[in-house]
């Protein structure tokens, strides 16, 4: 009898739509535009195991972030060649050597990590503050435009 049959995928996708956390996807079916996944779901994540990660991130300015994460290793790269994105991505995917000793990599410093998800996390929380701010503003309105209408109107008569 041979060794037991292992269908667990080597390589997890994950897509997500910048919201919420990432969901893992069928790579058969990725979503309603495969050519141009980047509305739809701005970051890409593959991950090997819990310690090695590839993800890829549609920002906003029309650039890509690539991070790799392999145990305390953290390195990424700013580019806006979507064709070196999705290069990167396979030969990683692929175990080829290329992504990671012909790409220009920046390490990240653990201490800076830490500083940027402290950012994204506190600006999580002041982007909710900026929609009371709005709600304020829309009370103030509404209650300058009552006094405006109830001002010639006289309560004695």
């Amino acid at each position: 009898m041979g060794a037991p049959y292992d269908d667990s995928p080597e390589v997890v996708v994950h897509v997500g739509d910048g919201s919420d956390a990432p969901r893992a996807v069928d790579p058969a079916r990725p979503g309603r535009a495969p050519t141009d996944p980047a509305p739809d779901h701005p970051f890409l994540l593959l991950t090997r195991d819990s310690a090695e990660r590839i993800q890829a991130r549609y920002l906003d300015d029309g650039t890509y972030e690539v991070e790799h994460t392999a145990g305390a290793q953290n390195r990424q790269l700013y580019t806006s060649d979507a064709l070196l994105v999705r290069d990167i991505v396979w030969s990683w995917i692929q175990r080829d050597s290329w992504w990671s000793d012909t790409v220009a990599w920046t390490t990240v410093d653990p201490e800076l990590a830490e500083l940027h998800a402290l950012h994204a996390e506190l600006s999580g929380m002041l982007d909710g503050m900026s929609v009371l701010d709005s709600v304020t503003d829309e009370l103030d309105s509404a209650l300058a435009r009552a006094d405006e209408l109830l001002g010639g109107f006289d309560l004695d008569e």
